[in-house]
């Protein structure tokens, strides 16, 4: 699902849900930090342009780090075009929830 693709990339490259957040709202998110923290833990969905907003902003953090001399390969936020990214079940429509 994607909300654990992002939090597996924040995990794995040490960014705080502060720095994400700040970044997100930097790059046109509107949800505020309790809510994007619940995304990342699975508990509320959110809209595809959001959810990807937030993958963008995971995956430009991990680029400024690569940039800055950080060394190896983190893992990548998804985003919703991506097959992996969440279940055929859930999705969020114009008119609320579909599956």
């Amino acid at each position: 699902m994607q909300f654990q693709t992002a939090s597996t990339a924040m995990t794995a490259s040490s960014l705080t849900l502060g720095e994400v957040y700040l970044h997100y709202l930097n790059s046109g998110g509107f949800f505020d930090e309790l809510e994007m923290d619940a995304y990342l833990h699975g508990l509320i969905p959110l809209t595809r342009g959001e959810r990807d907003c937030i993958a963008g902003a995971v995956n430009e953090l991990i680029d400024d780090l690569l940039a800055s001399g950080s060394t190896g390969h983190p893992p990548r936020a998804t985003y919703s075009g991506t097959p992996a990214a969440h279940p055929v079940w859930l999705d969020i429509h114009p008119r609320g929830l579909v599956g």
